[in-house]
């Protein structure tokens, strides 16, 4: 499993990233062209991935966790 860092993950999850494909990486895919059962389970695969289980807001929090928060000075 590759590593993505939280900002990329959260974009990602909210639909913004998008990883661009090379000029090869199109060729290769056209060379040999799956099948309708590769393509059907790729399909759902794909769906299952984009659904959440888990609201967005459950996510945003973990992004913001490790953020520090600003403290206000006292008043004397």
């Amino acid at each position: 499993m590759s590593r993505i860092s939280k900002k990329k993950f959260i974009k990602a999850l909210k639909g913004d990233y998008e990883v661009k494909m090379t000029e090869s990486d199109l060729f290769e895919r056209f060379k040999n062209p799956p099948t309708q059962e590769e393509w059907l389970k790729g399909y759902k695969k794909w769906v299952e991935d984009q659904t959440l289980s888990t609201p967005l807001a459950v996510y945003e929090a973990i992004e913001n966790f490790g953020k520090k928060k600003r403290r206000r000075k006292k008043e004397c």
